[in-house]
């Protein structure tokens, strides 16, 4: 026997096993469709639109589709047109903004700050892209919501100053989302994993909003979706 053959090694470490967090989407369902194509804004320019709804048992994905007219001499950055500083642009809020509002008030937008999610489970409101790619020309970027909407109507809210757009917005019914949420097929039972979570929020631009107490008119500015967040009372 060899002389490191002869140390005792420590056994391996027992790996770690997470439960998805509440605000997460989940690998183990087929959603629920929700028939919807919203065109937020259509100019000679440039062009912003909502489709491919998806519904899960807890929250909701959605495509923005992003599409300029002639090319964009800077192209969008590694992140798409959230993450893109063109030339001329003063400040990042020239560039290409969401946001979503529920019929409750509570409201988020991104591009946003990474901020803890720990307290997701209050039913704070999370959105945060979730992958999308495109050229100088057009983007198409998945976006992830927790949670289910409300019954009434979820409001998408979009800008580009750059392109002369201050904000445009356009409604989906919120019990649409939710009947499709109903109509999702769940395979198995969600299992535990050593990483979970990796792949999503801590690499994504994530924003969390609190409840507004008073309703839509409540807390920021309804031409300021996102920009402040509201702790609710008690």
């Amino acid at each position: 026997m060899s002389f490191f053959e002869s140390i005792p090694q420590p056994p391996p470490p027992e790996p770690v096993r997470r439960h998805h967090p509440v605000w997460m989407r989940s690998d183990a369902v087929i959603p629920g469709l929700v028939p919807a194509e919203l065109v937020l804004v259509r100019t000679g320019q440039v062009a912003v639109a909502i489709g491919g709804v998806h519904a899960y048992p807890n929250g909701f994905e959605f495509t923005v589709h992003a599409r300029l007219r002639r090319e964009d001499e800077a192209g969008p950055g590694q992140g798409g047109l959230f993450d893109r500083h063109g030339r001329g642009m003063r400040n990042p809020g020239e560039g290409l903004r969401l946001g979503v509002m529920f019929a409750d008030g509570r409201r988020a937008a991104a591009p946003g700050g990474h901020r803890r999610l720990d307290d997701a489970e209050a039913g704070r409101l999370v959105l945060f892209e979730n992958g999308g790619g495109g050229s100088s020309r057009t983007w198409d970027g998945k976006f992830w919501v927790h949670p289910l909407p409300p019954e009434g109507p979820v409001t998408f809210v979009v800008s580009w100053a750059e392109h002369g757009v201050d904000e445009a917005r356009a409604e989906l019914d919120g019990a649409a989302i939710g009947a499709a949420a109903r109509r999702a097929v769940l395979l198995w039972p969600e299992e535990p994993e050593s990483e979970p979570g990796d792949r999503y929020a801590w690499n994504s631009q994530v924003v969390t909003s609190g409840k507004l107490d008073d309703g839509p008119g409540a807390g920021p500015e309804p031409d300021r979706p996102g920009a402040e967040d509201t702790e609710p009372e008690g």
